[in-house]
């Protein structure tokens, strides 16, 4: 592969990343000047560790910069489109997206088997008979108003269908189990 065939797929990579020359070149540890002449092509001597220190930057293979991979990604470094919306999100928006997922969890329609995350963020496994058969809700109304009180209800408008009742008590009970038995 030829340097300017590499500086395309550096300046190809650093545009779909949305990195301007100072963010890699900051990162890389050299001037912006330099990024730019590999960029261009205008690099006689192509450095790998340079060259490597740059798909780091950009969290990009390094062997598909320089055309030994046809993979741009590195397999470790996919991440879930949830992840890259999280990722996007400011310390406040982050905190709100955690309090949902979380809130998903205590619904068991969404959740694969029948682990739930306590007040303490450790994972536990619970049975659903215990939640039954000892419930604090028992009132429809009443378990919406608690749900509404910890804002929790929001966690149903990922579903299509309006919340049954059966769901909302569950839902009340769990939560009032797990966090706070109030």
């Amino acid at each position: 592969m030829t340097n300017i065939e590499i500086g395309k797929r550096i300046k190809y990579a650093r545009d779909l990343r949305k990195a301007t020359l100072e963010d890699v070149a900051q990162k890389v540890g050299v001037t912006k000047s330099t990024i730019q002449r590999y960029e261009n092509g205008k690099i006689n001597a192509i450095k790998i560790p340079v060259v490597e220190s740059i798909a780091i930057a950009l969290n990009v293979n390094p062997s598909w910069i320089v055309g030994k991979s046809d993979n741009m990604e590195l397999p470790s470094q996919k991440t879930t489109q949830i992840i890259q919306y999280y990722e996007m999100l400011n310390d406040d928006g982050k905190q709100e997206a955690t309090k949902r997922v979380k809130e998903l969890t205590y619904i068991p329609l969404y959740r694969k088997n029948n682990t739930l995350i306590n007040k303490h963020n450790e994972i536990e496994i619970s049975e659903e008979i215990q939640i039954s058969s000892h419930p604090h809700f028992t009132n429809v109304q009443k378990a919406k108003e608690y749900l509404k009180q910890r804002s929790c209800l929001a966690a149903f408008q990922f579903n299509q269908k309006e919340p049954t009742d059966s769901d909302i008590l569950t839902m009340a009970n769990t939560l009032w189990i797990t966090s706070d038995k109030e």
